[in-house]
């Protein structure tokens, strides 16, 4: 029997690589992350806080994110991330995270701070009370390239993610938003400068 999540991960993967490849070479870049994600809203109050305490909740035997992220253009562009979370909201349960999103950052030489927003696909499987199915996805943040002379650098990203008309299978509460918070740090590989 052939498993959808397996087809839309493979679909995703070929859909990113012909981008990548038509991407124009005046400015791109691409990041390899791994962060962590909890329950929770993010808001310009509650970033800092969200951030830290985040930070401070990483353990490598339950890593929350990893994935990529092709990013476009220099002051406005795109940006569109692949991302799989082994414990989605509880241990149970898996996702395959899928955004394509704005992106408008300052052209600055060595620190580019950005802003962020998309949309995208959150797809879940498992036996935890994180099924949700595959939904779309309204994600938010920012966060800050650092990019010393060469073309490797490192980026710290916070996001905010609403899950509109989320029904878990284990509860009976239908229509639910679900709000959760990602925090990452990765390795951007800059093709252009």
């Amino acid at each position: 029997m052939y498993k959808i999540g397996s087809f839309l991960f493979r679909s995703v993967f070929v859909a990113l690589l012909a981008l990548l490849m038509n991407l124009p070479a005046g400015a791109a870049d691409l990041t390899v992350f791994g962060g962590v994600q909890r329950q929770g809203k993010l808001t310009l109050q509650s970033a800092p806080g969200s951030t830290i305490n985040l930070l401070r909740t990483i353990n490598s035997t339950n890593f929350g994110v990893f994935g990529a992220r092709i990013g476009h253009g220099r002051v406005f562009g795109g940006e569109h991330t692949l991302a799989f979370s082994p414990n989605f909201i509880d241990a149970e349960t898996k996702a395959i995270i899928y955004n394509s999103n704005f992106l408008i950052q300052a052209p600055l030489p060595v620190v580019r701070p950005y802003a962020t927003v998309g949309l995208g696909l959150i797809g879940t499987s498992g036996d935890g009370a994180g099924v949700i199915g595959t939904k779309f996805a309204i994600n938010y943040g920012g966060g800050v390239k650092f990019m010393p002379a060469g073309p490797v650098g490192m980026r710290v990203d916070v996001r905010g993610y609403a899950v509109p008309s989320a029904e878990f299978k284990v509860f009976t509460v239908e229509n639910q938003t679900v709000n959760f918070v990602e925090v990452s740090v990765g390795v951007i590989f800059s093709f252009s400068r």
